[in-house]
């Protein structure tokens, strides 16, 4: 039974421990695509404005009002969120960390070591996608609300 225990404890800091490390490489990702697209936007600035200076003084004015309005957009589309959200996220890290945990604790309570984690896989899955839906429909709120102010 102690060792039941040790493996579930050692399980439940793990499975804390990955979400932390699957977030920060999400970001990571995304740090990486927005740079991307930052440079494009810099060197389609670059070349519109060598273009710009190659025109007469005339359209050189109307190239520029063009081009601003033109980032503009780029820069809010590039703005918006992509990618999975709080939510979805939540949920399956709660339903992966459920899986795991409620499979351990269910072998080590049941008599039929089995049965008894398959009972609690499904069991846990279900709580723990229930709860990180929960937390991450409530960090989407919080984002949505500093967006919002």
């Amino acid at each position: 039974m102690k060792k039941y225990l040790i493996i579930f404890s050692v399980l439940a800091i793990a499975a804390c421990n990955n979400s932390k490390i699957a977030e920060d490489v999400a970001n990571r990702e995304n740090e990486i695509r927005q740079r991307t697209i930052d440079s494009i936007a810099a060197e389609e600035e670059a070349h519109q404005h060598s273009d710009a200076v190659n025109n007469s003084s005339s359209s050189t004015t109307n190239n520029n009002e063009t081009n601003d309005n033109n980032n503009n957009d780029n820069n809010t589309e590039t703005a918006k969120k992509k990618g999975m959200s709080n939510t979805t996220k939540g949920a399956l890290i709660g339903t992966g960390a459920g899986i795991v945990g409620g499979a351990a604790t269910g072998a080590a309570v049941s008599k039929d070591k089995g049965k008894g984690a398959v009972i609690g896989g499904v069991v846990g899955g279900a709580v723990g996608s229930g709860v990180g839906y929960g937390v991450g429909a409530h960090k989407d709120k919080k984002e949505k609300d500093a967006e919002g102010k």
